[in-house]
């Protein structure tokens, strides 16, 4: 079996990890900081998804759904079920309700097509509510996971003054903070949300850029939130509102999104230009598809190496694998053999806008362990493409900010 899984479990006052079953002891405890020690995880002891048979045949089985959005967009609670815990495990199941939790996910190493280089994390955040039952011969413990919040003390897991190496908790809306926003006219808006998130939340990195011409103009902007998404949810609106006035096109401009993981919060509008990250033939699981007005699904063998606000690229050409090329690289076949169930439905980068895991370790469909990607059908702003772009953001054209249908 390929498919992987690890979980991690820790106390936010002390940073120790919740093992079960530890050297024989019933139920969890509480170990120091390893980074080879998981609470459930799919490998054998001190394996390693990039070496072979590290994958253990018998660990517990795992099943989750777990959406990621940008925070203006919140999507709900993640959760997760583990299979085959113990009955001392369900006993505690309640005290783990408010730890940090961490999952990654993704291939090891063992089938012919499995990539590990896609493992990353699925989920980061706190455990709003853990319970567990016994009905059967079933018995398995739930968790549901808030990804993000508020919290500002992001470092501070033992009151001492945090370092560069300290590891960083996920924030919380225990203590929701007051986010202070200010924008003084003729500011640019990047400025004034960085000022204010660095103030709030001195112990994260502030990642991403949006375009220097959203500059603030009439009365000075002020607000105070109590919740990271209800920030996230004003900024967009007024970048939408600046650029498009009371009735903004959001075909146009998708205005000013921010995305929190870990300990590190992105800002994004679609006009800085990235690098998109190549989606092979080999990756997708049947055809990318369009789900609604303007936006595609594809869908992927688990992944965690795909971020929300990233760019893809879905593969070109035909679906034929070369046997003596790379795996994945997409060989032209006969001009006979071209029709439509061999040609990729859409081709060309997009945005990703959101991201949702599900998995299902003993279900034996490959459609139970797959990551799904909704793309916006766009490219980065290019202002050669655009006959306007030399009056962005002035006069009466305040759509110069067009995004395109690849070409």
């Amino acid at each position: 079996m390929s498919r992987y899984f690890q979980i991690r479990i820790t106390d936010p006052k002390t940073g120790k990890i919740f093992v079960p079953n530890y050297n024989g002891k019933p139920g969890f405890s509480l170990q120091e900081y390893d980074a080879q020690m998981w609470t459930y995880s799919s490998l054998y002891s001190y394996g390693h998804p990039a070496t072979l048979a590290s994958n253990n045949p018998n660990a517990l089985q795992v099943a989750f759904d777990i959406p990621v959005s940008f925070m203006d967009a919140p999507v709900g609670d993640a959760y997760v079920r583990i299979d085959g815990v113990s009955l001392q495990e369900i006993s505690g199941g309640a005290n783990l309700n408010g730890m940090n939790f961490v999952m990654y996910g993704g291939m090891a190493k063992g089938l012919p097509l499995a990539n590990p280089a896609q493992i990353g994390q699925l989920v980061t955040g706190q455990i709003k509510q853990c319970f567990g039952n016994w009905i059967d011969t079933e018995q398995y413990l739930m968790f549901y996971i808030q990804a993000g919040g508020s919290a500002p003390s992001a470092n501070q897991v033992t009151g001492s003054v945090p370092i560069a190496g300290t590891v960083p908790i996920p924030t919380t809306n225990a203590t929701p903070p007051i986010i202070r926003y200010q924008c003084a006219p003729g500011q640019t808006m990047q400025s004034a949300i960085v000022a204010c998130l660095q103030t709030t939340y001195p112990q994260y990195s502030i990642a991403g850029s949006i375009d220097p011409r959203l500059v603030w103009s009439g009365t000075a902007a002020t607000g105070i939130f109590q919740t990271l998404p209800q920030f996230a949810n004003y900024i967009r609106n007024a970048s939408l509102n600046l650029v498009g006035g009371y009735a903004p096109d959001l075909t146009a401009y998708s205005g000013v999104r921010m995305t929190l993981e870990s300990n590190t919060i992105t800002l994004f509008d679609g006009t800085a230009q990235q690098t998109p990250k190549q989606i092979y033939v080999t990756d997708l699981v049947g055809q990318p598809t369009l789900s609604e007005p303007l936006t595609i699904q594809a869908t992927c063998v688990l992944r965690g190496d795909i971020r929300v606000g990233s760019y893809v690229a879905l593969p070109l050409g035909q679906l034929f694998i070369n046997e003596k090329a790379n795996v994945g690289y997409v060989q032209p076949p006969p001009v006979a053999a071209i029709n439509t169930k061999s040609t990729i439905a859409f081709q060309g980068s997009y945005m990703v806008s959101s991201v949702r895991h599900v998995g299902d370790s003993r279900n034996t469909q490959g459609t139970a362990w797959i990551t799904l990607l909704d793309l916006l059908q766009t490219h980065v702003y290019d202002p050669k493409d655009d006959v306007y772009a030399q009056q962005v953001l002035s006069g009466s054209n305040q759509s110069a900010y067009k995004f395109f249908l690849p070409k």
